[in-house]
């Protein structure tokens, strides 16, 4: 695994990533335990380009962020084993890098907003710390300059008064300004894809429409591609561009979003 070569991105004209940026490929996921094996992913494929929105919809249980998690590499393992499949940045198939490979893309490449902000943050920290980490750890500035940069990133997610607030802790932000929080700590190192696990659970439906507003911003600024995960079809009406939809570890359905909505039926990744 160790002599795996990372190729270097392929970029349009005007310097953003172009064509597919992350493909999963034939994914089989397991989980071992003492009653048995559960099978979670059963030969999931779907990929996303720069600029687009893919949404992964499905019921709670069908396999939406194990397939996330293993994507980032933060699956459990044990229990959980990847037991066939590619999942393929730029090309190269991740599963076949070492740790330190895994660890240069995770953050810079692919990142990833979790589902609750009050649990995924550290109530010890404050959350310019929190956010100022990864410019100190993967980037070398000083502390000074990476809390210059946590407002800056603070400033982009649209949480007023930066500056004070850079030097408060989880417990001070309301949900949906948590979640905005966790949303500036993914984009920190400016990620060609972003994974998105239903970023607006539990949030009120006046905040949901904020969050998945500035998200969609984000991205076009950005020209990212996005990996919105819900189980909600309500929510990526207005921002998916396709949309999978996952039972049972399966893709059982995948279409452009008007597509979907105007002609539902079950599709296969290979019909679309």
């Amino acid at each position: 695994m160790s002599n795996v070569t990372v190729s270097d991105p392929q970029y349009s004209a005007d310097g953003k990533p172009a064509g597919r940026l992350l493909e999963v490929d034939d994914l089989y996921v397991e989980f071992r335990t003492r009653d048995g094996v559960a099978k979670v992913i059963n030969g999931v494929s779907y990929h996303v380009n720069a600029g687009e929105t893919l949404a992964v919809l499905g019921e709670s249980g069908s396999g939406k962020s194990v397939t996330a998690q293993t994507i980032m590499g933060i699956l459990d393992m044990p229990p959980g084993y990847v037991t066939g499949g590619e999942i393929r940045f730029h090309g190269d198939d991740m599963l076949k890098m070492n740790a330190e490979q895994r660890r240069k893309i995770r953050g810079k490449g692919i990142a990833m907003v979790f589902q609750d902000a009050l649990s995924a943050l550290n109530p010890v920290f404050t959350v310019g710390f929190q956010i100022g980490e990864q410019f100190r750890i993967r980037q070398g500035m000083s502390r000074r300059d990476a809390k210059r940069r946590a407002i800056e990133m603070l400033d982009q997610v649209k949480i007023p008064h930066a500056k004070q607030r850079v030097s408060e802790f989880p417990h001070q932000f309301s949900g949906g300004m948590r979640q905005r929080v966790m949303i500036a700590m993914s984009l920190a190192l400016d990620p060609e894809v972003l994974i998105a696990d239903e970023p607006t659970t539990a949030l009120d439906v006046t905040v949901q429409a904020q969050i998945m507003d500035l998200l969609a911003e984000l991205q076009r600024e950005r020209q990212m591609g996005m990996i919105l995960i819900t189980h909600d079809l309500g929510v990526v009406a207005d921002v998916a561009d396709r949309i999978a939809v996952m039972y049972a570890g399966r893709i059982v359905e995948e279409a452009s979003v008007h597509d979907l909505y105007a002609r539902p039926v079950i599709r296969t990744p290979k019909d679309c």
